[in-house]
């Protein structure tokens, strides 16, 4: 089953945190398969996060790989070591890499070859910003950022796309969700034409998802499921969202 669900826990956590999360999830999940839902916690506590949750398949992963296997990169992580802690994904080209870290396009594309190498599946993130929306160019900016991500990394395979609108994230704001449902179906139009040789898994959403409009994103036939930064950081909150989201798959 492919990931569907992912927590972004960007730069929070302890311990102390990891084990009153896991208290919080396993109290209030009603299922007993795991294998659709992915923890991205800070790299420092993937080896402790994955012993609080060694009883259970909840997929581990990072939140960034480097562009280079090896080398003289102080204070970078490849996807081979995340690889060699156990972890099953990263999320890659995240907008806060791109924005405050200048991430390119062409570093993102390394990344998923390095992803791809270490058999880890990449969540590639798009998105636009408020400007661009406000422009009605969302549409040119995702396909060009997919057309670059992809250009040299057209033989992925796995893949998973979470299309985070910039202006969305952290601000309690969400497209309607027929738009993000729209989004969706252009993504994997984009993907599927001008890539047949990579293995499209799914299409998240990101973007102020909550449990309030959970329910109104999942329904939508194109959307097949999250990347949830804030609400993530709840236990309880997470395990709810995940509820739903395994409500409307039945």
């Amino acid at each position: 089953m492919s990931l569907s669900l992912i927590a972004n826990w960007k730069l929070n956590g302890s311990k102390e945190f990891n084990h009153h999360w896991a208290l919080e999830f396993f109290r209030n999940f009603n299922g007993n398969n795991y294998s659709s839902i992915g923890i991205a916690p800070a790299s420092l506590y993937i080896d402790h996060l994955k012993a609080v949750l060694a009883d259970h398949d909840i997929m581990v992963g990072s939140q960034n790989i480097d562009m280079e296997q090896t080398g003289a990169r102080t204070g970078e992580i490849s996807a081979s070591m995340i690889k060699d802690l156990g972890c099953a994904f990263s999320i890659v080209g995240h907008s806060e890499r791109r924005i405050l870290f200048h991430e390119t396009n062409h570093m993102i594309c390394q990344k998923l070859i390095q992803a791809n190498n270490n058999s880890l599946i990449p969540i590639l993130c798009i998105g636009e910003s408020a400007d661009e929306n406000q422009r009605n160019n969302t549409y040119k900016v995702l396909e060009e950022q997919i057309i670059e991500a992809l250009g040299n990394a057209n033989e992925l395979s796995s893949l998973i796309i979470a299309y985070e609108p910039v202006w969305a994230i952290g601000s309690g704001k969400t497209p309607n969700p027929e738009e993000i449902n729209s989004v969706h179906e252009m993504i994997k139009d984009v993907v599927q034409s001008r890539f047949p040789k990579i293995d499209l898994e799914s299409v998240l959403y990101g973007g102020s998802v909550n449990l309030k409009n959970a329910s109104y994103l999942f329904e939508q036939k194109n959307i097949d499921g999250a990347l949830i930064g804030g609400a993530s950081l709840d236990g309880r909150e997470f395990a709810l969202i995940a509820n739903v989201l395994k409500e409307q798959s039945v």
